[in-house]
């Protein structure tokens, strides 16, 4: 009898979602680098999927899932040259990132409607390049493509313009490790202008 309840309020439940005004949108992502990923990677540009379960008056609960590429750039090396401790000009490779992220937003007026505050928490998945030895006679670096997962947070603020284009900025947050299994912390401004159905 107990499962019997639990099903039909979950049906209840889901056949209220499904009778609100849920949207989906498809959004153009572009990210400027903050900090240390700053240094080697210039803006990147993308695109997003998302989707928008209305929840009360003011609340929404949504979803997103996308991809952003950003271009890398050319930064300075320590290096050794004839015995002389100098610099080496390297250009860093893009990063393609894979945001899948969950959150809501919080409507100051009406729901879908004008400005709102927002957050997303979730992964951001890439291909990296790991060195997995260095040969100490020719100074040559072995590498191995790997595919991390890192989580990510994001607070929001945006605004829906008209019944169909939702603005949003967000400061983007990515926790990762490093070569030496430290946290660090990769973050980027992140601007989506989407377009709501």
């Amino acid at each position: 009898m107990k499962k019997i309840l639990i099903t039909f309020a979950a049906a209840v439940f889901a056949g209220g979602l499904i009778a609100q005004e849920n949207r989906a949108s498809v959004g153009l992502e572009f990210g400027l680098p903050m900090g240390d990923f700053g240094d080697v990677s210039a803006f990147g540009i993308g695109g997003t999927l998302g989707y928008e379960i209305p929840v009360s008056d003011n609340l929404g609960l949504i979803a997103q899932l996308g991809y952003i590429s950003f271009l890398g750039k050319e930064y300075e090396v320590p290096a050794v040259v004839n015995g002389v401790l100098t610099t080496e000009t390297v250009r860093a490779d893009a990063a393609g990132l894979i945001p899948l992220q969950v959150g809501g937003k919080y409507y100051f007026t009406d729901n879908q409607e004008g400005a709102y505050l927002g957050a997303l928490v979730g992964l951001h998945m890439q291909s990296v390049e790991e060195v997995t030895g260095i040969d100490l006679t020719t100074g040559a670096i072995t590498t191995e493509k790997k595919f991390k997962s890192n989580l990510s947070l994001a607070p929001m603020l945006g605004f829906v313009l008209g019944e169909n284009i939702d603005l949003a900025l967000r400061y983007q947050m990515i926790f990762g490790k490093d070569a030496l299994d430290e946290t660090v912390t990769t973050s980027y401004i992140g601007v989506r202008a989407a377009y709501m159905f």
